[in-house]
Formats: C-alpha cells, sequence, structure tokens
C-alpha cells in the first residue's frame, strides 16, 4: 500500500513536468476555491504576489528580459532548456493558477522550457534554480548593487513560495482526509 506521503511526491514533483500540471489542473479545479478563500492561503498569496512583483521590478531595471531573450534567439540558445520545466512542482503551478498567471505549455521546441513564452518565461512563480541562478552575462552586465538587490528579492521570494507550499501541502492533505 502506498502511503499519502509517497503518492504526492510522485504526483506532484516527480512525474513527468506534463502529469505534474495535469495534477495542479485538477487541484486547482477540485480545490482552488476553498484554498483561495483560506484567510491564511489568502494572505501568503497577497504577500508572494507583492513579493514577485518587486522581484520581477528589478530585472525588468536591469533588462533582464530583453538580455535573455536575445541570448536564447542564439544558436544552441540559452538557460530556459527542457531542463528547467523539470524544477516546477504541481504546487508551484497550482500557485501560479492561484494567482491567476496565465501560464503557456509550448511543445514547438522540445529542447526549450516548457513554460517559456515568446516574451519569456510564463510563470509568475518560478522554480527555486530559476530564481537563484544567473548567468555570466547577466552578472557582467550588473552593477554589484544591482546584483545584491536582485538576490536579496528572490531570497525574500523563495521564502514567501516556500512557506506557502508548505501551508498548501498542509491544507491539501487535510482536505484529502476529511479533517
Amino acid at each position: 500500500m502506498t502511503t499519502r506521503a509517497a503518492r504526492q511526491m510522485q504526483e506532484y514533483f516527480t512525474a513527468p513536468v506534463a502529469q505534474r500540471l495535469a495534477a495542479a489542473l485538477r487541484l486547482h479545479r477540485g480545490q482552488g476555491r476553498s484554498l483561495a478563500d483560506d484567510p491564511v492561503i489568502k494572505s501568503r498569496l497577497a504577500r508572494v504576489r507583492e513579493l514577485a512583483a518587486g522581484l520581477q521590478g528589478q530585472m525588468e531595471d536591469m533588462e533582464m528580459g530583453s538580455r535573455c531573450s536575445r541570448c536564447a534567439a542564439r544558436p544552441g540558445g540559452g538557460c530556459c532548456s527542457a531542463v528547467m520545466a523539470d524544477n516546477t512542482d504541481a504546487i508551484l503551478l497550482l500557485i501560479n493558477m492561484l494567482l491567476g498567471t496565465e501560464m503557456e505549455w509550448q511543445e514547438e521546441n522540445p529542447a526549450d522550457c516548457s513554460f517559456l513564452g515568446r516574451q519569456g518565461c510564463t510563470l509568475a512563480i518560478k522554480p527555486i534554480f530559476c530564481l537563484n541562478y544567473n548567468c555570466s552575462r547577466i552578472r557582467n552586465a550588473a552593477g554589484k548593487e544591482e546584483m545584491a538587490t536582485l538576490e536579496y528579492l528572490a531570497g525574500r521570494l523563495l521564502g514567501a513560495q516556500t512557506e506557502l507550499e508548505g501551508i498548501l501541502l498542509d491544507r491539501l492533505a487535510r482536505l484529502e482526509t476529511g479533517r
């Protein structure tokens, strides 16, 4: 007999990315309203949205969108490869859905991240690796202060979204068991 924790680990974290997305969609359809109405989750979602907007603003100030788009268009592509999509999990995707993120799923280029759209990443809340990785092109173009701000904002967002993931896993387990 498989434990709930083992089933969640498989379904939410280790299944192929398309199956994780399907699990997130199922969770959103079945539990999205009750999760979004939960006062604790609602406040954490608002905090994550605020922190994500701050990080996005810093990334725009550093012109990372255009820099990364140019890099991705080069032969051999950029950092947003198919491997990056594997860093997503169903709960992270559920958070994006609860925030109303319009995610795109691309299959045109299997070498690229499945969530890479025409204007870049379509995830408002990104996986840990994506938040923590800054290639040499970004680091070389940025000043020391800009990088410190970027890393600080990414760290704050990462802490908040990790906390929210834990709360969601707890709530989902309770909903499943009826407690």
